[in-house]
C-alpha cells in the first residue's frame, strides 16, 4: 500500500490499515442504505440526521470508554484482544441483520443499529491503542500513517462504491462488508499475538493531560473545518465546473492528495517535529479550502482540492502521532481515546450544522464558502503558537 523509507517496521501496520479500510467502507455502505432501511421500517426521513448524530455521540463515548479500559488492563493485552474480537463478532452479526431488521419492525431496526454502532466502536480507538501499547516509540508514527492510509483509501473509493451499489440488494453489500471486516480484524489480532511486547525503555512518561488540551482544541477546529470543506462544499464546487456524472471521479482527488502525501510525512516529522508539521498542514488545508471556493476553472479547483488533501494528511498524521506519543507508557488510551472522541464530536457538529441549522439560516449559508477555511486558519494559528511554546521548552520530539 505504502512505502515508508527510513522508519522502523511497525508490526501489524498493514493489518491496521486493512481494518480501517474495511471499517470505513462498511460505514459508507451503512450511510448509503440507511434511508432505504428507515423507509422499510416506516421511520420518517427526518430521523436520518438524528440517527447519524446519535451514532457519533455513541462513538465519542465509547472511544473514551474502550480506551480507558485498555489503560486499566495495563499489560492484559490478551484480555483486550479477546474483547476486541468478541465485540467485532457481535458487530458483524448486527451488520448482517441490519437490512432484514427494518422489515420486521422499526423498534428492531433501531435496536440492531444501536448494537452495531456500540460494538463497532471497538474498531476505532482501541485497535490503534492495542498496537501502540506494544510498539516502540519510534514505531508509533508509522502505525499512525498505516491507519490514515487505510482510512484515506476507503474514502477515495467511497464515491465509486455509491455508484456501484445503486439498485443492489442491500443484503449482499452488508454481508460482504461485515465478513471482510471480521477477517481483517482476525488478521490484525494474529499479527498482534505473533509479536511479543516491545521493551519500553525508550518511552518517556506521559505528558500532563492539561498540556495536551490545546491540541484537542486545534483538532476540533481543524476537523470541523476540513469536514465542511470535504463533505459539504467540495461537491457544489465541482458542480460549478463539471457535470454531475463526473463527481465520482472528481471527489476522490482530495483523498488521492492525502494518501500520496503520507509517505513523506514521517520524514517531515522527524526533521521538523509533529506539531510543526501539523501546523503547516492545517494552514495548507486552509489555503486549499479558500482557493477552492474562489477557483475560476476546473483545473485550478482540482489543484486546490489536492492541496487540501496534502495539507490534511500532514495535519491528521502529525496530530495523531502527537496524541499517541504523548500518552506513551500507560496513558495511550486516554490520549488516543480523546483524539478519536473529538473527531466524532466534529462529525456530530458537521451533521448538526448541515441538517438542522443551514436550512433555516440564509446568513449562515452565505458564510459557508469561507467558514471551513476560517476554522482551519484559526486551528493552524493556534497549533503554530502551541508548537512554538512547546519548542521553547525544548522540542516536542525531545519531550516525547
Amino acid at each position: 500500500m505504502m512505502v515508508m523509507v527510513g522508519e522502523p517496521k511497525a508490526a501489524g501496520g498493514p493489518a491496521l490499515a486493512g481494518v480501517q479500510f474495511f471499517f470505513t467502507l462498511g460505514w459508507t455502505v451503512y450511510v448509503i442504505y440507511l434511508p432505504e432501511l428507515l423507509a422499510s421500517a416506516h421511520v420518517a426521513s427526518t430521523w436520518l440526521p438524528l440517527l447519524l448524530m446519535a451514532d457519533q455521540l455513541i462513538f465519542a463515548v465509547m472511544d473514551m470508554a474502550f480506551a480507558l479500559v485498555a489503560d486499566r488492563l495495563a499489560d492484559g493485552y490478551q484480555k483486550l484482544a479477546r474483547l476486541l474480537l468478541w465485540l467485532t463478532i457481535i458487530s458483524t452479526v448486527a451488520f448482517v441483520l441490519l437490512p432484514m431488521s427494518g422489515k420486521v419492525s422499526s423498534n428492531l431496526l433501531i435496536a440492531v443499529l444501536f448494537i452495531w454502532v456500540l460494538s463497532a466502536s471497538v474498531l476505532r480507538a482501541p485497535t490503534m491503542v492495542l498496537l501502540a501499547k506494544r510498539a516502540k516509540v519510534a514505531q508509533q508514527g508509522r502505525l499512525v500513517r498505516w491507519y490514515a492510509a487505510g482510512m484515506a483509501l476507503a474514502a477515495a473509493l467511497s464515491p465509486y462504491v455509491g455508484t456501484l451499489l445503486k439498485g443492489v440488494d442491500p443484503r449482499l453489500p452488508f454481508a460482504l462488508a461485515a465478513v471482510t471486516l471480521l477477517i481483517a480484524v482476525v488478521v490484525l489480532l494474529r499479527a498482534f499475538v505473533a509479536t511479543g511486547p516491545e521493551p519500553r525503555v525508550d518511552a518517556p512518561q506521559p505528558v500532563a493531560f492539561a498540556a495536551y488540551a490545546p491540541v484537542l482544541a486545534v483538532l476540533v477546529l481543524a476537523a470541523g473545518g476540513f469536514q465542511l470543506h470535504a463533505f459539504v462544499n467540495a461537491g457544489p464546487q465541482f458542480l460549478a465546473h463539471a457535470a454531475k456524472e463526473s463527481l465520482p471521479w472528481l471527489m476522490p482527488l482530495l483523498w488521492v492528495g492525502f494518501f500520496s502525501a503520507l509517505p513523506a510525512v514521517g520524514a517531515l516529522v522527524k526533521r521538523f517535529g509533529m506539531l510543526t508539521v501539523a501546523s503547516v498542514g492545517i494552514l495548507l488545508a486552509a489555503i486549499g479550502s479558500y482557493a477552492s471556493g474562489v477557483a475560476a476553472s476546473l483545473p485550478s479547483l482540482v489543484a486546490m482540492q489536492i492541496l487540501s488533501g496534502v495539507g490534511w494528511a500532514a495535519a491528521f498524521a502529525g496530530l495523531m502521532e502527537y496524541a499517541s506519543k504523548s500518552g506513551t507508557r500507560g496513558a495511550e488510551g486516554l490520549f488516543m481515546g480523546s483524539f478519536f472522541a473529538v473527531l466524532a464530536l466534529a462529525t456530530f457538529g458537521r451533521i448538526l450544522l448541515v441538517s438542522q441549522l443551514l436550512p433555516h439560516s440564509p446568513q449562515l449559508r452565505g458564510l459557508m464558502t469561507y467558514l471551513p477555511s476560517g476554522l482551519l486558519l484559526a486551528a493552524g494559528l493556534i497549533a503554530a503558537l502551541h508548537a512554538f511554546k512547546v519548542s521553547g521548552r525544548r522540542t516536542d520530539d525531545a519531550q516525547l
